[in-house]
Parts: structure tokens; sequence; C-alpha cells
């Protein structure tokens, strides 16, 4: 995101970036909007204080006041093309008034017929939901505009430059990647991670992979697995954040065996969220577990402590 914003600010491409977390959750839809509309024009500069041109339109409903804001100033104080970058979309998911939110964004997309300056605007939006999760009501249109972008892990070639970092001869850099790579599976924070690991072993030059199977080990597995944000992430994500965690997890147990194949079904609520997690992956029309990393630390005896007793059985 930050790489592509600096890309297009160097095309004369007008770019704001919008972390929802600094709006908080625990707000009034009001204090939201409003301070959505404060760091737009921050990072713009925009001549109109958003505050004082917010208040004086009281009279018009939030989402009203949302829309003419961007048709009534920041289309006409600025006369390029503007990406806004939404991140952390998934903190959406806890407030109860977003859906006018995102039925904002696709009134924009449908004014570009009629009004063409609409076409100069851009939202790209970040975080791990699916384009359904954002509108909730289903008396409404589902946020079904735009194109879906899913990050995809490190192919070895991608991740070569990494081995010019591992501080060991240059020759055997690549075999050691590959080695990675094979626990990782190309994830990207953990094949930086583990990257990273190997290069704080400054007295280990004559790598094995039976040596760097134990940092592994030693790293991720164990009390270990407790103390990492992305497995935390992951685990969360299967438990707390689940509204059916059972579902979810004897899903994950019937991929992770791998007796048959498991399609992918985009209406499945369980299996959109073992993607979401990072835990799965589509290969074709069938899910697999993503990495041998996450095979290690979720594997059976995991899932039996998890499952909800259910005493009915």
């Amino acid at each position: 995101m930050m790489r592509t914003s600096q890309r297009l600010s160097e095309e004369g491409v007008k770019t704001v970036i919008i972390d929802l977390t600094q709006l908080g959750t625990q707000v009034t839809a009001e204090a939201w909007y409003l301070g959505l509309l404060a760091i737009i024009e921050d990072q713009l500069m925009l001549d109109t204080s958003a505050v004082q041109w917010w208040k004086a339109h009281a009279d018009l409903g939030i989402t009203q006041r949302l829309t003419r804001f961007f048709e009534e100033v920041l289309l006409r104080e600025v006369a390029t093309p503007i990406v806004i970058f939404v991140d952390e979309i998934d903190t959406t998911l806890s407030l109860t008034f977003t859906d006018d939110f995102f039925a904002s964004l696709r009134y924009f997309y449908q004014a570009r017929v009629r009004l063409p300056e609409f076409q100069r605007l851009t939202f790209v939006l970040v975080g791990v939901a699916t384009p359904g999760d954002l509108i909730r009501d289903p008396a409404r249109t589902p946020f079904n505009i735009g194109q879906r972008l899913d990050m995809t892990d490190f192919s070895f070639e991608e991740a070569l430059p990494l081995a010019q970092g591992l501080n060991v001869p240059t020759d055997s850099a690549p075999e050691l990647l590959r080695w990675i790579l094979k626990w990782t599976g190309g994830h990207p924070y953990l094949t930086q991670r583990l990257c990273r690991v190997v290069t704080e072993q400054q007295w280990e030059i004559n790598w094995t992979e039976a040596k760097l199977d134990e940092l592994v080990t030693n790293t991720f597995f164990g009390e270990k697995s407790e103390q990492d944000n992305n497995l935390q992430f992951v685990r969360d994500m299967l438990t707390r954040r689940s509204e059916n965690a059972e579902e979810v997890l004897l899903t994950y147990r019937e991929i992770r065996q791998e007796r048959k194949v498991v399609l992918d079904q985009e209406q499945s609520l369980s299996k959109t969220q073992l993607k979401l997690s990072g835990l799965v992956k589509r290969e074709g029309r069938a899910l697999k577990v993503r990495n041998s990393i996450y095979r290690t630390v979720f594997d059976e005896r995991w899932i039996k402590e998890h499952l909800p007793i259910n005493w009915a059985k």
C-alpha cells in the first residue's frame, strides 16, 4: 500500500492513506464520518475545513453530508486523480453504521456515468474481509463493485532477494532459502521472520536442513507459538472471532486430513473464515493447509482442545 501510494504520487496522482484504527470503534457514527473527512482534509491540504463544513451542513443526514463533501469540496479543490486507501477495513465489522459508508462508495462508483469528475476518484480497501462482509443488511444491495485482489505467497524467485541477507556463503544461500520456504510455503511474514532469525544466529554459517528444522521448532512451536503475533491472529480468527467455531474447526480438520478433496465454496462461511485467517489457501478449486508451520502448530491435538464440547454426542 505504501509503495503503491508513493509510485502514484510520483505519477501526479494525489493519494490518501486512512488507517481506520485511528477512528476507533467506540465512537458515534457522526464522529466516525467526520474523523474520516478530517484525515482526507489534512493529507490533501484542502482549503476547506472539514469540521466547519460538516457543522454548516448539519441539517443534512450523515451519509448525504459525506457524499456532498466529496462532490462539492474534494473534487472541486483537487483537479488531479485521487486514490484513497482505506486500511484495516475489518474494523468496520464491529460497527453498526458502516453499511452506509460502503453504500456511499457504491454511489461514487455509479455516479461516474452521470458526473464524469467522479472518474478521478478511486478507493482501495485493504483488510481481512470479503466483499459480502462489508454490507451486512440483507435488505440492501451487497458491496458488489470493484475488483478483488488476493495476496499470494512468495515463489522461490520472488523470495530470492532475501537470500542475499542470510549471512551465509553465496553458493549455499539459495539452498538454505529453499529449506526456509519448505516450512513457510512462501508466507510473506513467516518467511521474512524465519530469515531474520537465521541471520541472528551469527555463529552458524554451515547450515544443514536438520539445523534449520531445529531453529523452526525453537521459534514457532510449543510455548513459542503463543508469543507469535501471526499465529495468535490465526488462533483468534478460528476461535474468538468465529461465529461458529465448531463448524470452522471441523472443516479445517477435514482439509488437514486430506482424506478427500475439500472444494472451495464462496458461500460457505466456515471456508471463508479459514481463508481469511490465512490458515488455508485455494489451489485450483481445492483448499489446502497453507504451510508446514501452520500444519504443525494447528495439529489434530490443537483441534481437539479447541472444539466446543457437545454433551449431546
